[in-house]
């Protein structure tokens, strides 16, 4: 399963490359692309295919569970594909002298990122749609950094059955937000009510750092 895993995630990555850079050449010259150019993309395709190969390898884009995909992947993604297409085109231009177009490594650059962070947010999307209306509903109480990181957790494991549908918070200024699409709903004082009306089955105290009697309250 594993094995599986990585050659997928290597093949459906090194597919994207070359679907970018066709896409690029396709795009520059508006769906025509002129034979000597056409020519240029296919001997330079495997120069391409190695640059972000090589570029790939250290920022471990290979790597990653893409349905927990963060900010840091799409830095990675960033940096991996701007550095591969300056070492690619240098490579093409001034040592192999292949007439390649300035613009393409910029299309290209573009599209890459948009498809390699497309496909690792359509991940994470299929999973957080495991959610159904049969699941267990918890409010939760904090919209902190602790809130926060159980509404994650929910999301990237759905198959907790237990579903948040809202959060208490005691500052005014979170009241009406949304965190991970789940709004604060209101503070200590609309509990009553917001259990009236949602009647969730569970209530979390999200709130590390609450004493005794707050947590008795």
């Amino acid at each position: 399963s594993r094995y599986f895993r990585r050659t997928f995630v290597i093949v459906v990555q090194l597919a994207l490359v070359g679907g970018a850079t066709y896409a690029a050449f396709w795009l520059r010259f508006d769906g025509d692309i002129p034979d000597e150019y056409l020519a240029s993309l296919f001997r330079a395709l495997p120069i391409i295919l190695f640059a972000r190969v090589a570029a790939f390898v250290p920022f471990r884009l290979f790597e990653g569970l893409w349905r927990y995909t963060s900010i840091l992947d799409l830095r990675n993604i960033v940096a991996a594909v701007l550095l591969s297409s300056g070492a690619y085109y240098a490579v093409i231009t001034y040592g192999f002298s292949i007439p390649y177009p300035r613009s393409i490594p910029i299309i290209d650059s573009l599209l890459l990122i948009c498809l390699m962070g497309g496909v690792r947010l359509a991940r994470r999307i299929y999973r957080e749609l495991g959610w159904t209306e049969s699941s267990a509903t918890i409010l939760i109480y904090g919209a902190g950094d602790a809130g926060e990181m159980v509404v994650r957790d929910m999301r990237n494991n759905p198959t907790f059955g237990k579903r948040p549908v809202g959060f208490i918070d005691d500052d005014a200024g979170k009241v009406g937000t949304r965190i991970h699409g789940v709004k604060v709903l209101g503070s200590r004082l609309d509990l009553p009510s917001i259990m009236e009306r949602l009647r969730p089955n569970e209530v979390l105290v999200a709130m590390p750092g609450v004493d005794v009697h707050e947590l008795r309250s």
